[in-house]
């Protein structure tokens, strides 16, 4: 099965490539990344992926990176620097836009399935009912700008006709893979590994095909 993922080179995108070599399932996992002597794989990893350099925000890039994929995980996001403005923001949406656009312009027949890392508080939840009541203030407030890309890049992939799973974690902390938390239709908590995040990706969603085009949330 190949596997390509946008985002390999931190947080989800690289635990989720990380695992998938771990779990010795016959993956052939394609990366994009703009700098790919940056990449925190180790050596044996690297040995195990096919790494594109280039950028998510250029369409041709992605496209390249996409070729012949049976899954394309997105998991772009911003990156945060403290209290600073945001780096790459919008690159999920840019990002998974050119796939979107890529997949239908190449494979009409056969489309691999998309995978998108998102958020709970996004899309049909926008009505906060997968997050907790205490949460609700710093996601209307702090994290509205990023939302808004999220709830852009939903709808184009549910509007793609292209097959697809949109996960939508609790907040991100970068904690171990417990393996043990709770995945649904609206499921509310508080908080989610990134670990765990990818490890559900992996388990669920590639290995046994579960939740075809729904959007499932996570969270401990």
């Amino acid at each position: 099965m190949r596997v390509s993922v946008l985002g390999a080179s931190r947080n989800t995108g690289r635990y989720f490539v990380e695992q998938a070599i771990a779990s010795g399932k016959d993956f052939d996992i394609t990366i994009l990344a703009r700098n790919p002597d940056a990449l925190g794989f180790t050596p044996e990893e690297m040995q195990k992926i096919t790494v594109i350099k280039g950028d998510a925000l250029v369409k041709d890039d992605v496209a390249r990176a996409i070729e012949g994929a049976d899954i394309v995980l997105c998991s772009l996001g911003a990156k945060i620097n403290g209290l600073s403005k945001p780096q790459d923001m919008g690159v999920e949406e840019t990002g998974t836009l050119h796939a979107l656009d890529v997949l239908k312009e190449t494979r009409q027949e056969n489309p691999p399935r998309v995978i998108m890392v998102s958020s709970t508080g996004v899309g049909e939840t926008n009505g906060n009912y997968d997050v907790p009541y205490i949460l609700r203030p710093i996601y209307s407030i702090l994290l509205k700008a990023p939302h808004k890309h999220k709830t852009v890049t939903e709808a184009a992939i549910k509007a793609s006709g292209l097959p697809y799973t949109i996960v939508r974690p609790a907040l991100l902390t970068n904690g171990e893979a417990t393996k043990k938390y709770r995945a649904d239709i609206g499921v509310s908590g508080y908080t989610i590994s990134r670990r765990d995040v990818a490890h559900f990706v992996l388990e669920q969603c590639v290995l046994k095909d579960n939740f075809p085009n729904a959007s499932p949330s996570i969270a401990y």
